[in-house]
């Protein structure tokens, strides 16, 4: 059997081993609790040493409140961290009491090793479900499965520890020392050496998906707007069009365009512009249905791609759009817009966007020559 000292030994190496390839190359780019991250790890590496020269000589009380303090502050690190990346914080209290009372408790028992260890591992148990907490109210924007990985190893993790609190408080006889090489007492931190590992592992593929997933939205989304680029667009609607023609659905879109831009650019500034199409964004993406698409198709062209919905239909959610896009000025420049609509229905068997989505400029083009501010339909012969 492995002794106790030299289980914890390789437990703040591991710990240290990722902290320090976490930092190398997340170095000035760390976000979404990464830095919390290789915090908690050092400071649980530190704890693990100072567990190291507990097991190994009669501790001093200064040890002994040393240790706890920093196993629990890691514990609060890695709740902070989770946090973060989840967008739920935790209240400070929770993170920064847990430390401070274990601190105040090992001081005032530092000769009574049961009490210490009742009173830790139920604090510890708590900081570590606090740690899974954030990660299962987390926002669902991409896959779960790391997520909960990680979720599941703090839970498995405050469960182990539940169940030596609960043998602590049946028969503490049983449990010994960490100085003592007992096989309960190396099992114990060598199932915390494994779920280390894949804990962190979990938190390391939970970031990479996040990064992943923000990669694919910068490549598929406009910068100013946020709404899908003119790439995404064509896309998406080639998939929708092929469907529509399996289910014999009807499909429908939207370019709408706000008037006289350039004027406003040319009168009011560029900022004033991007308000403007911002503004813009926002109304439009306000009025549509959660399968409807809105794209940025160019400076200032944008398109709505309407599902099951008919030309008449159409038409109708446009001059709705029309009558509610504008209707309140526009940063401190109090600036108004109006906006002209080229309606377009996909013709029976279409594929390509590419055609109808030229239909619904054609259109466009006719409401502006019509004295712009209206909405002009692409007839199905066109």
């Amino acid at each position: 059997m492995i002794d106790v000292p030299t289980l914890l030994a390789v437990l703040s190496v591991d710990c240290l081993v990722i902290a320090a390839t976490v930092f190398a190359t997340r170095v000035g780019r760390m976000q979404h609790g990464q830095a919390s991250w290789v915090a908690a790890l050092l400071t649980q590496s530190a704890a693990m040493w100072l567990f190291v020269l507990m097991a190994m000589s009669p501790p001093g009380t200064v040890l002994i409140v040393a240790s706890i303090v920093l196993l629990s502050a890691s514990m609060s690190l890695f709740a902070a961290s989770m946090a973060a990346f989840a967008e739920r914080p935790l209240p400070r209290l929770l993170l920064w009491l847990p430390p401070i009372l274990l601190g105040i408790q090992h001081t005032i028992y530092a000769d009574d090793f049961i009490t210490r260890a009742q009173v830790s591992n139920a604090v510890v148990a708590f900081q570590l479900a606090l740690c899974a907490w954030p990660l299962s109210r987390a926002a669902s924007n991409g896959p779960a499965r790391y997520r909960w990985m990680v979720a599941g190893s703090f839970l498995l993790g405050s469960v182990s520890t539940l169940l030596r609190l609960a043998e602590l408080l049946v028969a503490p006889e049983r449990l010994p020392d960490l100085s003592v090489g007992e096989p309960i007492n190396a099992m114990s931190f060598l199932l915390n050496h494994v779920n280390l590992i894949v804990g962190n592992l979990g938190i390391a593929l939970m970031h990479r998906e996040r990064s992943r997933a923000n990669a694919e939205r910068l490549v598929a989304r406009d910068a100013l707007t946020e709404l899908f680029n003119r790439r995404s667009f064509t896309q998406q609607a080639a998939r929708e069009l092929l469907r529509a023609e399996r289910g014999a659905q009807p499909v429908s879109v939207l370019v709408i365009d706000p008037d006289h831009f350039r004027q406003i650019n040319a009168r009011f500034g560029a900022l004033a512009g991007d308000r403007v199409l911002r503004q813009l964004a926002q109304e439009i993406s306000a009025a549509l249905r959660g399968q409807d698409l809105c794209a940025r198709l160019s400076a200032d062209e944008f398109a709505v791609l309407l599902p099951d919905t008919a030309l008449d239909g159409a038409e109708v959610l446009a001059e709705r759009l029309r009558t509610q896009c504008g209707a309140q000025p526009v940063g401190p420049d109090l600036v108004h817009f109006t906006v002209s609509i080229g309606v377009a229905g996909a013709l029976p068997g279409e594929r390509d966007p590419a055609p109808l989505l030229a239909r619904a400029q054609h259109a466009l083009a006719l409401a502006k020559q019509a004295g712009r501010n209206c909405v002009a339909r692409a007839e199905a012969s066109a």
